[in-house]
């Protein structure tokens, strides 16, 4: 203790708060959770993936930085019904990635007497005494707040004993979508925003395997010059997803190969 105090008397006031500032930073770093496979399992490859339906992301586990929602209900379901084929799509041709379809995965899960494990997940992830409510991402929120959770894993447990012993499933969401009009000093705006997550999760242990994400939004623009203001057109939501949905969102992905 005594060598310590003659250190920090040595230290100048400068030099001290240089010193926190790298401490601070390197903490940071270390406990953030970031997208891409999660530094325990780099190499890890799942045998069998049960992929669940997409779902928006449950109102009850909100966090701080995640966006508000202002689309309607009709337009999200479509949102993820395009995720979904999406999701399918980058699964044809990849060998090393085995996935059970969403309707596969809901048949086997009736079949075994739990037709409502999918209607439960907003309940698992709703906040708790354990909830990340500063997190900045849902891989965030969920490796911080959710995975520690026994009432997940139990789920996970029986997801994976009725999906023929899946030892990974995989979860997209909707994490937002909203729309917005502005006036930027003439210039008027009408754009829409979505947001889009995936995590795959290990069924026996609940980890976070992997983690993807992308964010994206498109703007319809126009220089009003006329008196009489005629209200600009939203682009549609197809168009937001023409960006969502591109090989960036699958980067690291576990056994997966670009040809």
């Amino acid at each position: 203790m005594a060598s310590l105090l003659i250190m920090l008397r040595l230290i100048r006031l400068p030099q001290l708060l240089i010193l926190l500032l790298v401490a601070t930073a390197c903490v940071t770093d270390r406990d953030a959770v970031l997208l891409g496979v999660q530094p325990d399992h780099a190499g890890y490859v799942p045998a069998a993936i049960a992929i669940l339906p997409c779902q928006a992301w449950p109102a009850g586990a909100r966090f701080m930085e995640l966006p508000l929602t202002s689309a309607k209900d009709q337009d999200v379901q479509a949102l993820c019904g395009a995720f979904d084929q999406a999701v399918l799509k980058a699964f044809d041709g990849q060998p090393y990635m085995r996935g059970f379809s969403p309707k596969f995965v809901a048949q086997n899960l009736e079949a075994a007497g739990q037709k409502d494990a999918l209607t439960k997940l907003p309940q698992l992830f709703a906040h708790g005494p354990d909830a990340c409510d500063g997190c900045a991402t849902i891989p965030d929120y969920f490796e911080r707040g959710l995975a520690p959770r026994p009432e997940l894993r139990a789920w996970l447990a029986d997801v994976s004993r009725a999906v023929r012993n899946a030892d990974a499933v995989l979860l997209p969401f909707v994490a937002y979508a909203y729309e917005k009009r502005l006036n930027d000093r003439g210039l008027h705006v009408a754009m829409r925003a979505v947001g889009v997550s995936l995590l795959l999760v290990d069924t026996g242990r609940g980890e976070l395997l992997w983690a993807g994400g992308r964010e994206a939004s498109v703007p319809n623009q126009r220089l009003e010059a006329a008196k009489v203001h005629v209200e600009l057109p939203l682009p549609p939501w197809e168009a937001v997803g023409e960006r969502l949905y591109t090989e960036q969102l699958w980067r690291d992905f576990p056994g997966r190969q670009i040809y």
